[in-house]
């Protein structure tokens, strides 16, 4: 089990590093991830709502998952909406974040405390001009959801070997 694992984490870093190189065409494959993900989760719950006869506001959610799962990688132009929404969501999230550092910032001058501040309101103010051009510049957030789904795919081969290292000492003992 132990050199399975870690074959496949060798994978993985070697996935990553790949989407690390073309992080824009890793961001356009993560919309067909999330309509695979959408119809495998509502299958399991369809599936968990018949098997303990729970058919309330789960039960519904699972269907309507499977149902946007299918539209979306049947429908044509369906995975780009779902591209479209996570760029969208991502330069939300910038401009959200970066008004918090900003509120959290001026909060702190108040207090006193020194002049840490000023790096809050730096990183806030960078965030809020991010997440404005995030908004009409889209390949911006794009390249950086792409990297970061790199960088979890390193992260996690990594992850997978040292798990690996780990079954192969435990096997050795068994």
């Amino acid at each position: 089990m132990g050199i399975l694992m870690t074959i496949l984490g060798v994978l993985m870093i070697i996935c990553g590093v790949c989407c690390a190189f073309t992080p824009l065409v890793t961001m356009m494959a993560a919309g067909y991830f999330i309509a695979i993900v959408l119809i495998v989760s509502g299958v399991c719950g369809v599936i968990t709502g018949f098997q303990f006869k729970l058919y309330g506001v789960n039960f519904v959610v699972s269907i309507l998952a499977i149902v946007l799962g299918v539209i979306a990688l049947v429908r044509p132009g369906g995975i780009e909406v779902i591209d479209k929404v996570l760029i969208c969501l991502f330069a939300a999230w910038l401009l959200i974040r970066g008004c918090s550092s900003v509120a959290l910032s001026l909060r702190l001058r108040k207090l006193r405390l020194g002049n840490d501040w000023i790096w809050g309101l730096i990183i806030g103010i960078l965030g809020i001009v991010l997440g404005v051009v995030s908004f009409f510049q889209p390949a911006i957030p794009a390249i950086a959801i792409g990297l970061m789904i790199a960088l979890y795919l390193i992260e996690e081969g990594i992850d997978i070997i040292t798990m690996g290292r780990v079954a192969k000492v435990l096997e050795g003992r068994g």
